[in-house]
């Protein structure tokens, strides 16, 4: 596997930092970039948030110039008034970027309540919108915005121009291993078209590594073939779905038969069992929501 799932440098200008979400590692990756401005995409759960800053201090990184938020979900966001309350007793101001769609969703996080992993902080800072085709610039990197909906209607792919790196949130799924990859459709506002539509966009996009915030660097031929695993992936996962939605609402019957149809029984096993649960339960949330179930 070309991949890099280990804390640290990924190219001159980008660190990958592993986010702790519920307390597991190499589940959640943030990434610092850093040039003339520093920016961090995404900033992680509200829960590791003093872990984050910590690591951002020992690499001289905090606070950074700016946050971009790839799309609204708590798990990608919670970090941020912590962090901007932070910088502000330090004398500083931290900016904060995101979709002009995912703003509401940010200044009301409680659509979150679905994935009942509160409480939610809203975020009161002022908030940079950002459209498709939008250029941030660091100030030595530029960074190109494509809107990127499906997983969620607010989310954006960011491609950082120098280093041809693309980064995509979750709108791939979350490969957090190499048997692994758990599919995108999470509530409350999966979108199968759009998703499609997503695909086909960033494989027109010129770039040559891909960064997954579950979890990790691609790089080589994997970071253009993951599309095609990611299509082939979650297709798969819906159709087991359908093909079991009487038992839609038993998340252990679709941890057995499900679940284990496509990640190893050993490899789940690894994983806290809360954690499990909990991702089966978003996906069946997803599938039942798009349903109308």
């Amino acid at each position: 596997m070309t991949v890099i799932r280990k804390p640290g440098k990924i190219n001159d200008d980008t660190t990958l930092i592993d986010a702790n979400m519920m307390g597991v590692p190499s589940i959640l990756s943030i990434y610092l970039i850093e040039a003339g401005k520093s920016c961090l995409i995404d900033a992680g759960t509200h829960i590791e948030t003093r872990k984050t800053l910590k690591k951002l201090k020992e690499l001289n990184a905090f606070p950074p110039d700016m946050i971009i938020a790839t799309h609204s979900h708590w798990d990608h966001v919670q970090a941020i008034p912590f962090l901007c309350q932070r910088a502000k007793k330090e004398g500083k101001e931290i900016e904060i970027l995101a979709s002009a769609a995912a703003i509401p969703n940010l200044r009301d996080q409680s659509y979150n309540d679905i994935f009942e992993a509160g409480p939610y902080n809203n975020i009161e800072e002022e908030i940079t919108p950002l459209k498709e085709g939008d250029i941030v610039d660091l100030d030595g990197i530029t960074l190109k915005i494509f809107e990127a909906h499906g997983h969620m209607d607010d989310e954006i792919a960011i491609l950082d121009e120098k280093n041809n790196n693309l980064f995509v949130g979750d709108v791939l799924g979350m490969k957090v291993a190499d048997k692994v990859f758990v599919p995108p459709f999470m509530p409350p506002k999966w979108d199968q078209k759009a998703y499609l539509k997503s695909i086909d966009k960033i494989k027109k996009i010129e770039y040559e590594t891909l960064c997954l915030d579950h979890f990790g660097y691609y790089y080589g031929n994997e970071a253009k073939s993951i599309l095609d695993e990611s299509l082939a992936n979650t297709n798969q996962f819906w159709r087991d779905f359908e093909e079991n939605v009487e038992h839609i609402k038993d998340i252990p019957y679709l941890i057995d038969n499900v679940l284990k149809k496509r990640v190893p029984e050993s490899i789940i096993e690894e994983y806290p069992e809360r954690l499990v649960e909990a991702i089966v339960y978003w996906l069946s949330l997803g599938f039942k929501i798009y349903k109308g179930l």
